[in-house]
């Protein structure tokens, strides 16, 4: 397992989407990724992989720099207002809430 870290642009429900933190392998451009928040009515937000940025962090014991590959999601068929249009009713939340 390699562990990664998952970041999107778009502001979802705060703290209710949840991204892995490990994966078996490095995912590739275009490949999807579910969260694991489950909503009413078996909802499961699946965003597509638009990015794969290898980022330095420090290794505090052994104070060296190590390397994580962050993966950026989003709805790339989607513009922004169009993905919270169709977002927004299947989180039990309105338009307005997001925009």
């Amino acid at each position: 397992m390699i562990k990664v870290h998952c970041r999107t642009n778009l502001d979802l429900v705060r703290g209710a989407e949840k991204w892995p933190e490990f994966l078996p392998a490095i995912p590739h451009v275009g490949d999807k990724i579910q969260s694991a928040q489950i909503w009413s009515g078996g909802f499961q937000l699946e965003l597509t992989v638009i990015q794969v940025t290898w980022k330095k962090s420090m290794n505090l014991t052994r104070g060296e720099p190590e390397w994580y590959p962050e993966i950026e999601l989003h709805c790339p068929n989607k513009s922004i207002r169009e993905f919270y249009q169709w977002y927004a009713p299947l989180v039990g939340r309105r338009l307005s809430d997001f925009i």
